[in-house]
């Protein structure tokens, strides 16, 4: 899968319009020293991710490879903010578990080669973080959805809906409003009870039917990338592993039995921690900000918001020399792509790190003592009419970045 996610982003054009494009990134908190490595640098991390994905398929080299993939995939998307889709960061996360786990252990060239490597067996603890991360994403994927929007007004669903009705055979039911909400609920439902259908194994079989069919109908109708895919493959998992072992035994796979045990190592206390980060980072909303997470986006990303809003945003900004009181109306396009101009308009850390970066550059330009940086930003969320995201009378150039609550966000107010 992840050799075709290389392919898909290379026929996507991703490396022109997300690296080579672009002459400015919006960087994560915390990772403003990831650089860019250059044109050059981004064509050779393309091919070190294409070759670690067939060694990674192969069991080839698969320390190296997996490690490699790791790296890479993770460095492409810390790059740019912008480009944050939760998908790439559930990649990051299996492949770092992958990188962890003797996966080469069976079934690789790696332990053909080297037979010190062959380890049939393992501890249920490394099958049952993945099972753990499978179900963290589903169930907080269903909480995000229990708000009115999505249960009431079928929002976003509705508006994606209504440009579906091209869809073969069901395609013209999506005119309808109880398509919308039933559709709606059927997705709130099933992310919150798809993990206790495949732990059963009296429904496990029926289960993954409907994880292929709902999976496959979503990627179908809603451009969400390789994330239909990903649940697909990931949630095989569940299965139990002798059966899992049996069938592929019928395939003509050959076990042979060695004198390497499976042992509990100190890793599973890492993996403690992680999943203890991994309920918290969806939760934080709660404990540090309060207000209207979909609408200010504090807390938002690594949270498994799944397919939860349609925002269009407008972003102006202007630019004063507090001396001589000269004002500029930037371009906003003169510095940004437009994909970067489009998410950077409807999130408050990407205006803000915009702002500063205009600061800089007219600070440069023409000369100027701490330029004032202010921003007309307005905002339609679900459908709604736009309104003002943040305060236009605050100097965006004079606020640091942090992860507190930014109180030049302007409130929601739900008409």
């Amino acid at each position: 899968m992840v050799g075709y996610g290389c392919l898909w982003s290379i026929s996507k054009g991703d490396i022109e319009t997300r690296y080579l494009e672009p002459s400015f990134f919006f960087k994560y908190y915390g990772f403003e020293w990831v650089n860019f490595v250059g044109a050059e640098g981004i064509y050779i991390l393309y091919g070190i991710w294409f070759l670690s994905a067939l060694g990674i398929f192969l069991g080839a080299f698969y320390r190296i490879a997996i490690w490699s993939f790791f790296f890479v995939f993770t460095y492409l998307h810390l790059l740019d903010a912008t480009n944050y889709i939760n998908h790439y960061y559930a990649i990051s996360i299996f492949a770092f578990f992958l990188a962890c786990l003797p996966a080469h252990g069976a079934c690789s060239i790696d332990a053909w080669r080297k037979p010190f490597l062959k380890q049939p067996q393992i501890p249920y603890w490394q099958i049952a973080i993945f099972q753990s991360q499978i179900a963290l994403i589903y169930l907080f994927a269903a909480i995000a959805k229990m708000n009115p929007d999505w249960m009431l007004g079928a929002m976003p669903l509705k508006i994606w809906l209504l440009q579906s009705q091209d869809f073969p055979v069901i395609g013209s039911l999506f005119q309808y409003h109880p398509t919308h909400v039933l559709m709606s609920w059927i997705g709130l439902l099933f992310d919150l009870t798809i993990v206790v259908w495949l732990s059963w194994a009296s429904t496990r079989k029926w289960a993954y039917l409907m994880v292929v069919v709902f999976h496959t109908t979503t990627g179908l109708l809603f451009n969400i990338g390789l994330f239909p895919m990903l649940m697909i493959f990931s949630t095989i998992v569940f299965f139990d592993p002798i059966k899992q072992q049996n069938f592929l035994e019928k395939l003509g796979v050959k076990w042979q039995e060695t004198n390497k045990k499976a042992t509990t190592s100190y890793l599973s206390y890492f993996f403690i921690v992680h999943f203890i980060i991994q309920i918290f980072l969806p939760l934080r909303h709660h404990f540090l900000y309060g207000n209207n997470v979909l609408w200010t986006e504090e807390g938002y990303r690594f949270s498994w918001r799944v397919m939860l809003t349609e925002k269009e945003g407008m972003a102006t900004f202007y630019v004063e020399d507090p001396i001589t009181e000269r004002h500029w109306v930037v371009s906003n396009l003169e510095f940004l792509t437009p994909f970067q101009e489009k998410r950077m308009s409807i999130r408050p850390d990407h205006i803000l790190q915009f702002a500063h970066h205009i600061a800089a550059v007219y600070a440069r330009r023409y000369e100027i003592e701490k330029p004032i940086v202010r921003a007309a930003v307005y905002v339609a969320m679900n459908g709604r009419v736009s309104q003002a995201l943040i305060d236009s009378k605050v100097n965006l150039a004079a606020i640091p970045r942090s992860i507190g609550q930014k109180d030049w966000i302007l409130p929601y107010e739900s008409l």
